[in-house]
Formats: structure tokens, C-alpha cells, sequence
């Protein structure tokens, strides 16, 4: 495996395994975070537009999201202007949760970039756009343009 896919995968366990042990508490994983982090940041949106927010597929999302609305985070609602379209809403138990997402999600930063100059996390903040450019690109089917 290459070294950039093999740090990129050490760096994708451990940040979740983290994330779980301190989220643990609330009763939600990391992948359950990172959708809520989007449904209280956008709320109304579709179970279609967290799926591609999150690069998972619809069926991942449609279970997480079931997940979410069984233990009181999220509640589903028919759209008023398009009652074929599903809308997420965040519940007061979702917002007070991504409070405490963001705290974790800051903690975690800080732990990987501790020691490291400013000028060199913003290099790495940088490079790691650049990344993400190119595989969301690929997962647009742009690959090569």
C-alpha cells in the first residue's frame, strides 16, 4: 500500500476510534456525528443529500439515519412544497450532541497537529484540500479532467 493511502487510513481508524470512546457517552459513533454535524447544519435536508455530503451509499445513509431517528437525534418530515421529497430535522438532543461532536472533532486536531509550527499546519491543511479535491472529483466521475 502506498505511504500516503496507508497514513491516510491510520489516520481515518484512529480519528474514529477517538471519536468513539469520547462520543461513546451520547450513544452515537463517528459516522453517526458526521451526520449530524450536517443535518444541524442544514436542516430539511434529504437522506439523498446526507448520502453524497458523505460520500457513503443511500442504503449506509437510509441505516444510520434510521439509527439517528430511533435514538431521538433526527425526525423525519414530508416536504410542504414537494410531498414525494423526505426532509431530516435535527431534535434539541441533536444540537446539544453537535456541540459536543465539535468539541471532539477540535480535541482530535489538536492532538495530531500538536507541536507542529503554524506555517506547517497550514501546508498540511493545504495539501490535505488538494486531497480531497482529487477523490471527490473521482467520485464525481471527473477523474482526469
Amino acid at each position: 500500500m502506498p505511504a500516503i493511502t496507508r497514513a491516510l487510513n491510520v489516520l481515518a481508524r484512529c480519528g474514529n476510534r477517538y471519536r468513539g470512546e469520547q462520543l461513546a457517552p451520547l450513544g452515537i459513533t463517528p459516522m453517526q456525528a458526521s451526520y449530524l454535524l450536517h443535518i444541524v447544519a442544514t436542516p430539511g435536508m434529504s437522506q439523498e443529500e446526507a448520502a453524497r455530503a458523505l460520500h457513503v451509499n443511500p442504503s449506509n445513509a437510509a441505516r444510520q439515519v434510521a439509527l439517528l431517528m430511533e435514538n431521538g437525534f433526527v425526525q423525519r418530515s414530508v416536504s410542504e412544497e414537494d410531498r414525494r421529497r423526505t426532509e431530516l430535522y435535527p431534535t434539541g438532543k441533536a444540537r446539544e450532541a453537535a456541540a459536543r461532536i465539535r468539541q471532539v472533532n477540535a480535541a482530535w486536531h489538536e492532538i495530531l497537529t500538536q507541536g507542529m509550527l503554524e506555517k506547517d499546519r497550514d501546508m498540511l491543511q493545504t495539501l490535505l484540500n488538494r486531497v480531497c479535491e482529487r477523490a471527490e472529483a473521482w467520485a464525481a466521475g471527473e477523474e482526469g479532467k
